[in-house]
């Protein structure tokens, strides 16, 4: 050990009580503890609570979609739904109607829905809805003794209507209608006999989604043997654009592509935001414990005047002295650091295997709080820490080495 370590540590040990910090130094450490500790475990929820929406997202939405411009009708969309499944990457694909209408009930229980039309066989392929029903089944297939196509909703809005498997619900659509010249415009309505209820943990998708077979909304809205767009998952999620456009610049005619992350931008451009909203406030616990640094280094610095005064005249250079302070300082900081690392992993580990918190699922969606360590984000708070604590440093290091042995020990 080099005596300048050597030096620090006797400085930032108690007179009393001699190999223990002195209770400044334990203050100057608490605080860069604190600091670190809660940076990591908010940074791990936060990084948790993303990655658990995005995983539900995909579940229920598709990786990509292709469909043409100016909303035209695909004729040949079963040619692009071949397309897509015959490229490389892609592990399904499924064309879909879709539309916006009334769902109602019984006598004045009515709500808003977006309604999809789906292919029952190929659907499975895009979206997991199949595997997240809770009530009746996945079957979209109009069955001979009944005389109502077949649907399926979201349980929120299931429960709305106060609906039940097999129910009969009327489709209401601002599309179809018909005029009449005593009434005007008459709206088309459409019965169903509700199949099932799926519940994704997405408010907007339990809320406001219908399914119906592909099938059964083209004979509604009249639209002919046509699809609005083609569905498809691939095997990366994060590749889906390339993978759409390999698709595109297959075809003939003016088909572009969306991807899951375009559909849902502004989501997580929010949530992405409001991660570094709070990075940025945590760290500014840090700079608190970083005055806390100065502070303690300025007192020592007062403290031991007539021993940097000694040092001086001894022979030691301004640059030793200097970095006295500057390892006392990356002591303070390194100690803290590694202490709020240890206890902030400990703390988030034992979220997410034990979670002890839990939450209201029909607020939140979500019952405990979810928690992913990123090492990425860790050694980003790490080395904020560390920077921050060795920057607390110059001014009483530079204080320290500035001192001449005269004015050092001239009242001593």
């Amino acid at each position: 050990m080099s005596l300048e370590w050597k030096i620090a540590l006797r400085y930032l040990g108690s007179k009393r009580r001699r190999g223990l910090i002195s209770v400044i130094g334990l203050i100057a450490i608490g605080g860069v503890f604190v600091g670190v500790a809660a940076l990591v475990i908010v940074m791990s929820v936060m990084n948790g609570l993303q990655d658990d929406l995005r995983e539900k997202i995909l579940t229920n939405t598709p990786h990509l979609l292709i469909q043409k411009y100016n909303s035209e009708p695909l004729d040949d969309y079963q040619a692009v739904t071949e397309a897509l499944r015959s490229s490389p990457g892609v592990i399904g694909a499924s064309p879909f109607i879709y539309t916006e209408g009334i769902i109602g009930h019984g006598r004045g229980r009515s709500e808003g829905a977006v309604i999809r039309g789906v292919d029952p066989r190929h659907e499975p392929e895009v979206a997991d809805t199949r595997e997240q029903m809770i009530a009746g089944d996945w079957n979209l297939d109009r069955s001979p003794d009944q005389p109502y196509p077949r649907i399926v909703v979201g349980y929120m809005l299931a429960d709305r209507l106060g609906a039940f498997p097999g129910d009969t619900l009327t489709l209401t659509t601002p599309e179809v209608a018909s005029v009449s010249p005593l009434h005007g415009t008459i709206p088309k309505l459409q019965k169903f006999v509700l199949a099932g209820t799926f519940k994704s943990g997405l408010f907007e998708y339990d809320s406001k989604f219908v399914y119906v077979s592909l099938v059964s909304l083209q004979d509604y809205l009249q639209t002919g043997d046509v699809a609005f767009g083609v569905a498809a998952r691939v095997d990366d999620v994060w590749n889906a654009r390339e993978v759409g456009e390999r698709v595109v610049n297959r075809l003939d005619g003016p088909f572009y592509v969306t991807t899951w992350i375009e559909l849902n931008q502004p989501l997580f451009s929010a949530l992405k935001l409001e991660k570094k909203a709070m990075f940025v406030i945590l760290v500014l616990i840090v700079l608190v414990a970083a005055f806390n640094i100065i502070s303690t280094l300025t007192m020592i610095v007062m403290d031991k005047t007539k021993e940097i005064g000694i040092l001086r005249s001894m022979g030691m250079k301004g640059r030793a002295i200097r970095r006295i302070f500057v390892y006392q300082g990356a002591l303070i900081g390194g100690v803290g650091t590694t202490l709020g690392c240890v206890a902030g992993l400990v703390a988030a580990l034992l979220l997410a295997r034990y979670r002890f918190i839990s939450l209201p699922g029909e607020v939140y969606f979500i019952d405990t709080l979810p928690v992913s360590i990123e090492p990425l984000n860790i050694a980003v708070i790490i080395g904020s820490s560390l920077i921050i604590s060795l920057a607390a440093t110059i001014y009483p290091a530079r204080q320290a080495a500035g001192m001449t042995p005269v004015d050092a020990i001239r009242y001593e």
